[in-house]
């Protein structure tokens, strides 16, 4: 039957290997050169920087970065057909200590193990339509994995007695270093012990004593607490001080959960309007009817919880509630994230719930069916629980098609979330790879309207599709927007160098492409352009340097020392300048030129006696007095 199973998990998910690298994969796979090389995997251990080529996102994840590093090496290339299938075999080994731990958890409640129970649910889990959210995102295999990594720490714990219960703090350990969602394995193992383990502190006619109990539970798990505490001292220390997870005010991201709770909810017992990015924003309102309505849903899951946790027989139910919401404890309390809600996030929480699900049925078949169910009853169980797995399949089986690439998933996302001016920006990206920049320019203008009206990248895509369309002038200005925008953004100072050698600019262009590679050092895409516009660029140096020589013109020694300026030869921008001074003392554009290459190397005192000059052949020179007053305030601020 297993083997069944495994073909029809793999049936459902066929569509899915040759899915598109999609939206955080760009930055921590398709450029980030790091994961290129294999020999780099000691390094991912010591740096957080290897994680991503974006400096804000450079968490310490060093067993996913070497996941992605494996794949790359046994691919030879970014085919994202191996990155798929060792995730999907990472989703049927986790999916098989599921199984164990499913029935293990329903034998402490029911005294036998119930393996078709136990199956129906990790089979449920796996055809879940929310579930392919995780299956189909490379970059959400830190998701996949941790949560493998918690299902094998767990399985270790409950399985074993004395010193070999601290088997499982293996697992754990490698489950911290790709997410640290993993941490929530040493609270839920605390909760197993206090209901599951007997006496149960909550099962009345176990006749517990509470303190005895909750002190032995706490001995039992000690060790996981003490190494989760140490591990997220450690992890958290190692993130790049680049890092940044949002800006976003921890008391409204606070506010907002309790309603994303109930959305979760709401999902994981009708998965429709999934969206890769959602719309929803933070709710500020503290009285607001959607805080007020997700509270009330969250403290009836919890009274739900208390009361199953009354009697033994129920204890899973009681126990998968509490699972769902610990594991969400990392993405849905006062850890302010980026996006207030991620269907990928429950992949981990899911679990619970499925434990909960499965086994209220198992229960609610039992009480209707009696000791001795009829052949009727038996195929009429049969029947709905076939019917619920195969519309979750169908359901998958949609969602993967989604995934397949930029443009479907995308579209998605502006139907689903129409609000989501990200959603919006990435479809008009995905219309631009097919060459249709109106519809692209169209979409990018929509985007202007939302929250994500102010954002960087935004006005990077609005430039490269003005620019399709022939307009080099507003192209230009849209760019420039972009980098005065996000300084501190490596992609808007990429295409706009970008931009720049391909408008035959190379000078012009080496001081953003370095620093977009000062900014990310792992950025592959700008690693190979920054070779590309140094050739572009000395190819002009060159070519102005014989102009100057030949025609030996002040004109054509200022125009030399300009390009030198650009590429950050100061020295011989200064040299060119004087050449140009020889031949026309009074000439104070060469005199400014002088003064801006001392700026830039520091030589504040050299910098103002060759702006004064400047100044004294033309008082009302603006570049002048602009590279005067910084040398003067530079000079102040040293001494």
């Amino acid at each position: 039957m297993g083997l069944l199973l495994v073909a029809a998990l793999t049936l459902v998910y066929w569509n899915h290997f040759d899915n598109s690298f999609h939206f955080d994969d760009n930055h921590t796979i398709v450029n980030n050169r790091y994961v290129t090389d294999i020999a780099n995997l000691p390094l991912f251990f010591k740096d957080a920087a290897t994680a991503s080529s974006l400096p804000t996102n450079q968490a310490y994840r060093p067993v996913v970065t070497s996941l992605n590093a494996i794949d790359y090496w046994l691919a030879g290339e970014l085919d994202p057909r191996v990155f798929h299938w060792h995730i999907f075999l990472e989703f049927l080994l986790l999916l098989y200590l599921m199984f164990l731990l499913m029935a293990r958890v329903f034998a402490a409640a029911a005294g036998e193990p119930h393996p078709y129970v136990a199956l129906f649910a990790s089979v449920f889990f796996a055809f879940h339509t929310a579930t392919a959210e995780t299956i189909n995102y490379i970059i959400a295999r830190s998701d996949g994995f941790s949560t493998l990594m918690v299902l094998a720490g767990m399985l270790l714990y409950v399985s074993n007695a004395g010193w070999k219960k601290q088997l499982g703090l293996i697992p754990f350990v490698i489950g911290c270093l790709a997410k640290p969602t993993t941490l929530m394995l040493a609270p839920i193992l605390l909760v197993y012990e206090l209901l599951l383990e007997r006496p149960s502190v909550t099962v009345p006619n176990e006749k517990p004593d509470p303190a005895e109990k909750v002190l032995a539970s706490l001995k039992g798990t000690a060790s996981y607490f003490l190494v989760g505490v140490g591990m997220y001292v450690f992890t958290r220390s190692m993130f790049s001080d680049t890092w940044s997870p949002s800006n976003v005010s921890a008391l409204h991201y606070l506010n907002t959960q309790p309603f994303v709770i109930w959305v979760y909810l709401k999902t994981f017992v009708l998965p429709v309007g999934l969206s890769a990015d959602t719309d929803l924003g933070l709710i500020k309102g503290f009285l607001s009817p959607k805080v007020l309505w997700g509270m009330l849903v969250v403290v009836m899951m919890l009274l739900l919880a208390w009361f199953t946790a009354k009697r033994r027989k129920t204890l899973p139910i009681a126990f998968g509630i509490l699972w769902f919401f610990i594991a969400l404890i990392p993405t849905s309390s006062i850890i302010p994230l980026a996006e207030v809600m991620n269907h990928h996030r429950t992949f981990f929480p899911y679990i619970g719930l499925v434990m909960a699900a499965s086994w209220s049925a198992c229960l609610l078949y039992g009480k209707a069916a009696g000791s001795d169910p009829s052949w009727l009853k038996k195929t009429a169980a049969f029947a709905l629980a076939g019917a619920l797995l195969a519309a979750h399949a169908y359901g998958a089986y949609q969602r993967n098609e989604v995934w397949d690439n930029d443009r479907s998933l995308w579209r998605d996302v502006t139907i689903k979330s129409p609000l989501n001016g990200r959603g919006w920006m990435n479809y008009g990206l995905a219309e631009m790879r097919r060459g249709d920049a109106q519809t692209a320019l169209d979409h990018f203008e929509r985007a202007l309207n939302t929250n994500y009206g102010r954002h960087p990248y935004l006005f990077v895509n609005l430039g490269l599709a003005t620019d399709y369309l022939g307009d080099k002038s507003r192209a230009e200005r849209y760019l420039k927007q972009a980098v005065r925008m996000g300084p501190g953004f490596p992609e808007t100072h990429y295409y706009f160098a970008k931009w720049l050698h391909e408008n035959g600019r190379p000078t012009d262009a080496i001081q953003h492409i370095e620093k977009a590679l000062e900014l990310s050092p792992a950025h592959q895409a700008a690693g190979h352009l920054q070779q590309k516009i140094r050739r572009s660029a000395q190819e002009v140096l060159d070519t102005a340097a014989a102009h100057a020589t030949a025609s030996n013109t002040p004109e054509a020694w200022l125009g030399l020392s300009l390009e030198y300026y650009k590429t950050g030869e100061y020295e011989r921008c200064i040299d060119a300048s004087r050449n140009a001074l020889n031949l026309r003392p009074d000439y104070a554009e060469a005199y400014n030129n002088i003064c801006s290459a001392r700026n830039k190397m520091k030589q504040y005192d050299l910098a103002i006696e060759a702006c004064e000059n400047a100044l004294a052949i033309r008082p009302d020179y603006p570049l002048a007095h602009g590279n005067l007053n910084w040398a003067k305030k530079r000079l102040s601020e040293t001494r």
